[in-house]
């Protein structure tokens, strides 16, 4: 998927399996001001993802998803539990979409 608009399509579908806050462990799970992650499923290949969203508070409010792919929720635990928001763009070795 290289088309912007093919991949917000696909992104759009994704269904919620977990709600994981904006923190864990004392580590906030979202870059800039606010924010959170959740894990989504993608009802068509059944491939877990584990979304970051975070918002940027300065003159107007900016909205940023990040998207890591994740083999299973255990993993998606695990990296909660390891990385912030800033750390897990830098560690995270699998496949990912920064936006």
């Amino acid at each position: 998927m290289t088309d912007t608009k093919e991949q917000r399509e696909h992104f759009s579908k994704l269904e919620v399996v977990e709600r994981f806050g904006d923190e864990c462990n004392g580590k906030d799970l979202y870059k800039h001001h606010e924010g959170c992650r959740i894990l989504k499923r993608c009802p068509e290949c059944d491939a877990l993802v584990l979304c970051q969203y975070s918002v940027l508070h300065f003159y107007e409010d900016e909205y940023y998803t990040d998207y890591f792919s994740v083999s299973s929720r255990e993993e998606a635990v695990e990296l909660n539990e390891k990385y912030d928001g800033y750390e897990i763009e830098k560690e995270f070795k699998g496949k990912k979409i920064l936006r």
